[in-house]
């Protein structure tokens, strides 16, 4: 399975608890051939949303980032440095290879 197709899946399998959204990046070459880049900053998840506010706790929602990795693939120093900085402010953060994995980083913060 491609990255893209794990994306997918992701975000269909975890909609009941929590609406991600797929982080799109890129470099766009103007017509007058210079070069700029799009998007979000270096290392950011490449999945993202919000885990519905708890009314019986603090009542804001918790942010999730999820970084999707195919077989073989490795967490680049900007990604680790970027979930790190997002799970220290209290975020739900994590690395998924597969669907399940995605639910199981979920599951815990489920009421």
């Amino acid at each position: 399975m491609n990255e893209s197709m794990l994306l997918s899946q992701i975000i269909k399998a975890l909609y009941p608890w929590v609406h991600l959204y797929r982080a799109n990046v890129g470099t766009v070459k103007t017509d007058k051939g210079y070069r700029f880049s799009t998007g979000l900053p270096k290392g950011f998840s490449d999945l993202f949303g919000t885990l519905p506010a708890d009314k019986s706790k603090t009542g804001c929602a918790t942010p999730v980032f999820i970084e999707c990795k195919t077989d073989g693939g490795t967490l680049r120093p900007e990604q680790e440095k970027f979930l790190a900085a997002e799970k220290a402010n209290g975020s739900i953060v994590g690395v998924a290879y597969t669907v399940e994995q995605a639910v199981n980083l979920i599951r815990p913060h489920l009421r």
